[in-house]
């Protein structure tokens, strides 16, 4: 069927497509509505869960910080007694040292007299 155009408009048929145009843009626009509604409600949907999980995750850095912080603390507590039973004993040998020290300048003096006294005598 071959569709004629028409060449004249009439003021009954520009009403008619205007309503027509009209009822086409009120369907738009409820459409554009309904797809803001509709993401406003994914994005906050997402938002929720985003801090659900932000919030889950920061509890877990916590417990994990705070285990870290005890193993820390454990393992610098035993540094510091190890650290101290080696500068005991770092002192003890100095101590040792310094008696052997003072045993040979006492030797050294005694033997320094004693050839001093020697020459006197001779």
């Amino acid at each position: 069927m071959v569709v004629m155009a028409r060449e004249t408009w009439t003021d009954e048929r520009l009403d008619d497509l205007a309503k027509h145009m009209d009822a086409g843009f009120a369907e738009v626009k409820a459409e554009v509505r309904s797809m803001r509604a509709e993401l406003k409600s994914e994005v906050d949907s997402t938002r929720g869960e985003l801090r659900s999980e932000m919030s889950a995750l920061r509890c877990e850095v916590k417990v994990e910080i705070k285990e870290m912080r005890t193993e820390l603390t454990t393992e610098i507590g035993t540094l510091k007694r190890e650290l101290k039973g080696e500068m005991s004993e770092l002192r003890a040998a100095l101590l040792q040292l310094n008696r052997r020290f003072d045993a040979l300048l006492i030797t050294l003096v005694a033997g320094f007299v004693a050839a001093l006294l020697a020459q006197l005598v001779s």
